[in-house]
């Protein structure tokens, strides 16, 4: 399966993504209405396409997937793909995920011209994320230098 998305999505996740990247000197992390801390285990601290999937075996709710299915500190997002190929089904993907300890803290969906879906949010809520963020794609790329604020939608 390939996924679409436009050059305003596509370029306002990598933007959203700098201002929230982590200077690895950084020993704390505190910006936005965002807390984490950087460790030696995971100095790339925002993950883009996340793929969401849980059960009795494996969790990347709970846990990073360099953890499940890499060394536990080179990073690795695995592809819907490469996935599939494992014949392990996401239950979604998330545009960007901020992790705190090598574990999922913050997720954000950043959207351009449809808001996630009421599906979607009830179905992560379900699965116990109840901390998702959405911000539109259009404000990101409006902005003329590094925001004091993000303006989220929910």
């Amino acid at each position: 399966m390939v996924f679409v998305e436009s050059y305003s999505h596509h370029y306002a996740k990598e933007v959203l993504k700098s201002w929230l990247s982590c200077d690895v000197l950084n020993y704390n992390k505190n910006e936005f209405i965002f807390n984490f801390s950087e460790n030696i285990y995971n100095n790339n601290v925002i993950e883009l396409e996340y793929p969401i999937y849980k059960n009795d075996s494996m969790n990347s709710i709970k846990y990073n997937w360099n953890m499940l299915l890499g060394d536990g500190i080179n990073p690795l997002i695995p592809t819907y793909e490469e996935l599939i190929k494992k014949r392990i089904f996401p239950i979604a993907i998330i545009d960007l995920v901020i992790l705190d300890n090598n574990k999922p803290k913050y997720y954000i969906e950043v959207f351009h011209k449809h808001k996630t879906t009421k599906e979607k949010i009830q179905k992560l809520k379900d699965l116990g994320i109840d901390n998702l963020y959405e911000i539109e794609a259009g404000w990101i790329l409006n902005q003329i230098k590094k925001p004091d604020y993000l303006k989220m939608v929910r």
